[in-house]
Parts: C-alpha cells; structure tokens; sequence
C-alpha cells in the first residue's frame, strides 16, 4: 500500500478501485434518485437543491453504514492519516448537483456556521473571533494567514492551509463514490499537487473512476466536478481526517454547516453510526 499512499501523498488524490459492487452502487443510486422525486425531501434552505446533508444520520440512509464497514476503504484511510483516523462530520448526497468551478475545501470555512444570522446571509464575526479565541487559543490570523474571515472562507484562494499550524497539519481527505460511470466525462477534475504548491503551478488531471470505485482527494487540493449527461448524476461525499485541532474546527463548523442546511435544532450522531465507528476504531 506504500507506493499508493505515496501517490495520495504526492498528487492530492487517489482512484481506489473496485470498492463496492455494481449491485450496491445500483441500490443507492436508486435509492437516492427516487429520494430526490420528492420535493420536500431536497435540501430546504438552500433552495431546494437536490442535496441531502448529513444523509448517514437519517435511518432512510442506513445502508449506508456498510461504507464505513468497508475495511479496503477504512485500512487505506488510517495508512494515509498514519494510523488514527477520525470521522469529520462530513457527509452529503447529490444528485444531478455538483460544483463545477475550480475550489479547494482546505480550511476550516464553515466554522462562521455557528454565528450564521438566521433567516439571512451573513455571520456575527465578533463572536466567532471571539469564540475561536477563547476555546483553540488562536487568531485569525495565525490561523487563516489573514485577519479577515470572509477572505478566508472564499475557496478560491490560496489560503488552504499548505503549511502547518502551531506543528499540526490540516489533514482532511475527502472521500467521494460516484454512483455511476464517468470514465467518459462527468466526474471530478483535480489540481495535481495543488495541496502543496500554487494553483497556477499544477496541471489539471480528470479522474475517470468506474463503478464501485472511490476517489479519494486530500481537501486542500483544488479541484471541480464536470456535468454529467445523465441529470441523474450521484455522489456520495463524505470526509475522514488526521486527529488534531485542526480537524476538530474543520468537523466542528461542517456539523453545524449541515445542522443549517437540514433547518434542525442541533446536530446528532445517530447511535448506528457511533455504534459501527466504534466497531471500526474510527474517532468521533
């Protein structure tokens, strides 16, 4: 496994072949298509995209536990973390919705979620400077590079968090099943080495993944999905880092990223879940 770790390493990303079997790929994308039919069951405040945040807590999702079963993709996963691995409280369902411009997701962004004004745009940045203050120790701008968070927060810069922070390394790697064929087009284009050098520095490589297999990408590296013929393009994403403080802000602000997409109260880990993470000696 040493010389695909390697690659993950050096590259930003992994095609991990033969993961799943074509039926069960089958069984969610269908699962997930006749989800989607129904309105109300699309994302409700962001317009009614045909997203599903937070899907692996909703026991309609359950099946989907067999992914974190899935030893090929846990083992592989604790290799690239070297050993730990921790859940990052990352996990969506798209269907026919992908972002298709060039952006990283390597910092900790979605941490103005806990301010987020409600019923509008926006965040309270006082209090998430001084939140962030008080419970990590840390500034903006020894956190961010800079000491202004909307900067931070756009994904299209090149505050990803190449460095390390304090000796800790923002290592997050996102873990994306596509739910049908895309060697001809209509999946994931990758920055190669963009985690580590400049954007401008790095030659766009496309990743032809096949059923049942995952494509794994480290979440500084910049990269875009590609429209699909089919309308009813799917994609499980979730995400699984290194355990440090880093990764704890990174969870923390996408628990409540989901918890406000979803219109609930609080965030909740299903006991299913904690119950195979524990199983799988996965963090949470």
């Amino acid at each position: 496994m040493d010389k695909e770790i390697t690659q993950l390493k050096d590259n930003g990303f992994y095609l991990l072949k033969n993961v799943f079997s074509p039926s069960q790929i089958e069984e969610w994308r269908t699962q997930l298509v006749e989800y989607m039919s129904d309105k109300k069951n699309r994302c409700k405040n962001e317009n009614g995209i045909t997203v599903k945040p937070d899907a692996i807590n909703y026991p309609e999702f359950k099946s989907h536990l067999k992914i974190f079963e899935n030893l090929t993709l846990i083992n592989f996963l604790k290799e690239a973390v070297g050993g730990t691995l921790k859940y990052a409280h990352h996990y969506d369902l798209h269907l026919g919705c992908q972002a298709s411009t060039l952006h990283h997701d390597g910092g900790i962004r979605h941490m103005n979620q806990i301010f987020k004004y409600p019923r509008q745009k926006g965040w309270d940045d006082r209090k998430l400077r001084a939140y962030i203050k008080e419970k990590y120790n840390i500034t903006y701008k020894e956190l961010c590079g800079t000491d202004s968070w909307k900067e931070y927060a756009n994904p299209r810069n090149e505050f990803n968090h190449k460095t390390l922070i304090r000796g800790e390394e923002m290592l997050a790697y996102r873990v994306g099943i596509y739910l049908q064929d895309n060697t001809k087009g209509g999946g994931l284009y990758v920055l190669k080495g963009s985690h580590k050098k400049h954007a401008s520095d790095c030659s766009k490589v496309y990743v032809a993944s096949e059923i049942g297999d995952v494509v794994i990408w480290d979440s500084r590296a910049w990269h875009a999905g590609e429209h699909h013929p089919n309308p009813n393009r799917g994609l499980i994403h979730m995400a699984f880092g290194k355990p440090n403080f880093l990764l704890d802000m990174y969870a923390e602000g996408h628990s409540n990223r989901l918890k406000n997409q979803n219109g609930a109260d609080k965030y909740i880990l299903s006991e299913d879940l904690k119950q195979v993470l524990n199983e799988m000696e996965i963090l949470y």
